[in-house]
């Protein structure tokens, strides 16, 4: 049955919390992320389950617990997915996907709260506004023909200098991404294949993932879509007779945009018909393997020339075949419907924490230049930056959970949900759907008061009598 599957996900992960309470709590914070119909922060799991109110304090209490965290909570997750069997792989290799995204904060008193830019193609935010910079970690799961992002880690990865601590993790923007992938790696001992957009089509995220990790290197092969002005070289033919000075390193100058129209090399691309984001077509395309001066060493480029225009895409592993490097790069959408679906199915980023100890700051976009304002104590500020990413990250636990049931029981979720769709779009139901049907699921045991461990947990919690030192603790 489905809810016991669920128990034993979620009794998988109890020995990441060094008290059984905490457990309980973690229990009911992940059954309550499922049934809550509106993502007004913590109290909506109150109103979810019918939960006394003063369990809003213990609510809050869990996500600022030192009893356990997130790392070791995520370390758990992943090597229980990884016992799922679902990863696709290449190779001996998973498949990581990875990205960032933004998220509009604007309390004065939240921590890591920085002015961003708003780069990519979207009206639904400004140019410049508030908020905090998500970067995202997830593994390329399939189930017959579909793919989906299950998620792995997520980390706020700007004005960490505002909260501090000896783990805070150095590097930029691009890099830190590839040091996640690197721990997730390093964790589970396997390879991976990192996905990522043209954001990270530079010198440092290479570098970061060449480097060696436990005396083995490539550990993450990186594979992303080349910017437009992407330029690499030849290697440069020797001489017979060596001039005097160092040996030349870089031969002719290519700009690979300009080679699609080159009558040279006309006669080099290849034709092949695949799939470009699940639509059968004949393309064209190139493979190059040339020097690249951001990493001063080889990288393989492609060039693909598809009915969506001309792409390059661009990789650290020199033996990958070009038409894997584009199935897996049309498979880097997939980390864009996770987002969408933890935004707005789960309601994942809609979270208030707040330091009452943070001077409070103007909500207008300003320069990053200036120092962010201190806080008065700077324990306390972190405790409430790590109860954010606690928050966000048992949400994406959460659907995760979705997901690995969406794979195992799809006739029974289609049986449960008892929601009407236009269209059905394949076999396996999507995180909506089966947020839906465990929804039924769940309701059903509680009015029938059908005995399991997550039922019997919430009628627990729901008798206020059940839970007396709580009681002490809010009087």
């Amino acid at each position: 049955m489905m809810i016991q599957y669920l128990e034993n996900l979620l009794h998988a992960m109890r020995p990441a919390f060094s008290r059984t309470a905490t457990f309980r709590w973690f229990v009911v914070v992940c059954v309550g992320f499922v049934v809550r119909t509106d993502t007004f922060g913590v109290s909506s799991i109150v109103r979810a389950l019918s939960l006394p109110p003063e369990s809003y304090l213990g609510l809050l209490h869990f996500f600022h617990s030192t009893a356990w965290t997130v790392e070791g909570l995520l370390a758990l997750w992943w090597r229980r997915l990884l016992e799922e069997d679902l990863g696709y792989r290449v190779g001996d290799r998973l498949v990581l996907v990875a990205d960032h995204t933004k998220i509009p904060k604007d309390g004065r008193k939240m921590p890591a709260v920085t002015t961003l830019h708003q780069d990519s193609e979207t009206a639904s935010k400004p140019g410049f506004f508030r908020g905090h910079h998500w970067g995202c970690v997830s593994l390329l799961i399939s189930s017959g023909n579909q793919y989906c992002a299950a998620p792995l880690w997520a980390a706020i990865h700007q004005g960490l200098e505002q909260v501090g601590g000896r783990d805070t993790p150095s590097g930029t923007l691009s890099t830190r991404i590839v040091t996640m992938a690197r721990t997730i790696a390093h964790t589970l001992h396997r390879k991976a294949y990192l996905v990522l957009d043209a954001f990270f089509a530079v010198g440092p995220v290479f570098q970061e993932a060449s480097n060696e990790l436990q005396g083995e290197s490539n550990v993450i092969h990186i594979l992303t879509r080349a910017k437009k002005n992407i330029v690499a070289y030849l290697p440069c033919t020797r001489t017979r007779k060596p001039s005097r000075g160092r040996p030349r390193k870089y031969g002719k100058k290519l700009r690979l945009m300009q080679l699609f129209d080159s009558a040279s090399r006309l006669a080099q691309f290849h034709s092949a018909e695949t799939s470009v984001y699940e639509k059968k077509e004949t393309i064209r395309y190139l493979t190059l393997t040339l020097l690249w001066k951001p990493t001063k060493g080889l990288i393989r480029f492609f060039l693909f020339e598809t009915s969506r225009g001309r792409m390059i895409l661009m990789t650290s592993d020199l033996t990958l075949d070009p038409l894997v490097a584009l199935h897996l790069y049309c498979r880097r959408v997939t980390i864009e419907t996770m987002f969408d679906m933890l935004k707005n199915i789960l309601g994942g980023m809609a979270y208030h924490f707040w330091s009452k100890f943070l001077k409070p700051t103007s909500r207008r976009p300003t320069r990053n230049d200036r120092p962010l304002p201190t806080s008065s104590r700077p324990k306390q500020t972190r405790n409430t930056f790590t109860a954010i990413e606690k928050f966000v990250n048992v949400q994406l636990l959460v659907l995760g959970f979705l997901q690995v049931l969406a794979v195992r029981f799809p006739l029974h979720i289609w049986s449960q949900s008892r929601c009407w769709l236009r269209t059905y779009s394949s076999d396996t139901p999507s995180p909506f759907v089966t947020r839906t049907a465990l929804t039924n699921v769940i309701r059903g045991n509680l009015h029938a008061f059908r005995k399991n461990r997550i039922t019997q947990l919430i009628l627990d919690k729901q008798d206020s009598s059940m839970n007396p030192a709580l009681q002490r603790k809010v009087g």
